[in-house]
């Protein structure tokens, strides 16, 4: 008898550990990959500082950049997953502009695109992620 109430109780144990441990895996998920989508979006700034920017309006150019970057995470913080990718895409779109201008060194225009992209489909994640019903 008591060989059964053990295996009983050791099942309901292994049950709620098992709860446990879904609940916990589950739960942060979603907190981790914008957690995650911040921290690729912070070494997108720290590559954009870094980047070399040429002519006239150098420091608009690199300062306009970052904006999009402050946009995207000031986004992403408030759960607006679209928007902050569509900022991400702008930021990608005008490295390439500046690119094609002679305005951005060529290197650095290529890491930023990869960078950027990287991010823009680090977001897509959490938007699909949102879209997607979970069970209750």
């Amino acid at each position: 008898m008591s060989t059964v109430k053990t295996g009983v109780g050791m099942g309901i144990l292994l049950g709620l550990l098992m709860s446990v441990l879904l609940w916990a895996t589950a739960s942060p998920a979603q907190a981790q990959s914008a957690t995650e989508c911040q921290a690729k979006i912070d070494a997108l700034r720290d590559a954009t500082l870094t980047a070399e920017f040429t002519g006239q309006n150098a420091e608009k150019d690199q300062l306009g950049l970052l904006g999009k970057l402050d946009s995207a995470t000031t986004k992403l913080e408030k759960g607006k997953y679209q928007d902050a990718q569509q900022s991400l895409i702008n930021f990608r779109d005008r490295v390439t502009t500046l690119a094609a201008e002679g305005k951005l060194n060529p290197d650095d225009a290529l890491i930023l695109s990869a960078l950027a992209t990287d991010a823009i489909d680090c977001v897509q994640d959490l938007i699909d992620a949102q879209a997607t019903p979970t069970a209750a």
